[in-house]
């Protein structure tokens, strides 16, 4: 994000103090502040976006399947898990529950 005191790319997100600056969220505006001159301003989050490349687009294809591949092993281990606590549970109730 540049700045719009210095103009230069050194601003970073800063922390939303009041009323004002959160309403100002909910539109898209966000706070920042610039680490060489300390400056404060509001801009948009997406304003710095360049145009995406092909190699860029490229990038971005093989970060999304690795990270929806990390998501679907995620949810399969937690199936898989809550999946073995379920028959565990269910042959404990089993055991306890039958007749002498």
């Amino acid at each position: 994000m540049l700045c719009n005191k210095c103009q230069t790319d050194s601003a970073h997100r800063s922390h939303r103090v009041g009323f004002r600056e959160h309403l100002a969220s909910l539109a898209g505006y966000y706070p920042y502040r610039c680490r060489d001159c300390g400056s404060r301003f509001r801009g948009l989050r997406d304003a710095t976006l360049e145009p995406v490349t092909a190699a860029a687009q490229g990038v971005e294809r093989e970060i999304s399947s690795t990270r929806g591949g990390r998501r679907r092993k995620a949810v399969r281990r937690i199936i898989l898990l809550y999946g073995g606590a379920l028959i565990l549970f269910g042959a404990i109730l089993y055991y306890l529950t039958r007749a002498p």
